[in-house]
């Protein structure tokens, strides 16, 4: 009975410290004209981000998981971030993002941890609650490989009319690096790395402007892109030809996308042909079955 006096009496103090907090923070920011803060002297006038108590308490129990300064994986999260082509903005954002996912997980588990508790059964409600934590601190990191995997995915289409166009630049005359540049504005994941590659080109030396876009490719196997790059390479370093090279890349792309929907048809015959067998079976079992029940 005690120590359900002192979680409501916990609970009371953290509830009145957010109020407080929110209210605050309401009252330093009211009449304050927020477009001219901070315009003289840079940070001067920001007003920090309030955390709130429940975010404090999980950077307190999981400081390597969820704190950007301390996380062992931030590394990883960056190139990924790089290869799902910034869905956030900082390392810092996805975090955030990862708490609050963590935190809905979080509440489910012991929610149904509870239910089953009170429905004689505890034995369940501990594997039930680890699921559900295990799951809140995975879902992030699944999202992130799964727009790096969707990206990857609409790169290859948008590769195949970048070298294309590319290709038919590069015939009529214009230079490499202006025929980058226009392949770039045609927008797309691939164009969007020829105009990273460009930007690169114009501030570092053009080995490490090739490395910079490389990190950011969403399939680091991916064997065509990784081949174009260079080859990018190895004209602008060795003065290679690359007209040639553009040409074979282009036709084992359209080879690529060919067989690639011809794999997604003949999957989808495939299941509709399933499906057609399944219904059919349906309707003799539909057609027969009242009859079977008078025997």
């Amino acid at each position: 009975m005690n120590f359900l006096i002192f979680l409501a009496a916990l609970s009371m103090a953290v509830l009145a410290f957010e109020f407080a907090s929110a209210g605050a923070t309401v009252l330093s920011t009211f009449g304050r004209n927020q477009r001219l803060d901070g315009a003289y002297v840079e940070g001067a006038n920001s007003i920090p981000a309030r955390r709130s108590t429940w975010n404090a308490l999980l950077l307190a129990a999981f400081p390597t998981r969820f704190d950007p300064g301390e996380a062992k994986n931030t590394v990883d999260v960056v190139s990924m971030l790089r290869r799902a082509g910034y869905p956030y903005d900082t390392p810092g954002e996805f975090y955030a993002v990862a708490m609050r996912t963590f935190s809905i997980f979080l509440a489910t588990g012991g929610l149904l941890a509870g239910a089953l508790f009170f429905m004689d059964m505890p034995m369940a409600a501990a594997p039930v609650a680890a699921i559900f934590v295990f799951l809140g601190l995975r879902r992030p990191y699944v999202n992130l490989k799964m727009l790096a995997k969707q990206r990857a995915e609409a790169m290859r289409n948008n590769m195949l009319i970048g070298l294309s166009v590319l290709h038919a630049l590069l015939s009529s005359g214009t230079g490499v690096q202006e025929a980058l540049r226009r392949v770039s504005g045609v927008g797309g994941p691939f164009c969007n790395l020829l105009a990273l590659l460009v930007a690169r080109m114009e501030v570092e030396d053009f080995g490490k402007a090739v490395e910079t876009t490389g990190a950011h490719l969403p399939d680091p196997r991916d064997l065509e892109a990784n081949l174009f790059l260079r080859d990018v390479e190895d004209f602008f370093v060795n003065n290679r030809p690359i007209l040639s090279s553009i040409k074979a890349l282009r036709e084992a792309i359209h080879r690529s996308v060919v067989e690639a929907t011809e794999a997604r048809a003949a999957l989808v015959r495939q299941r509709s042909g399933l499906f057609g067998i399944l219904s059919v079976v349906g309707l003799i079992f539909s057609i027969v079955g009242p009859f079977l029940g008078k025997y």
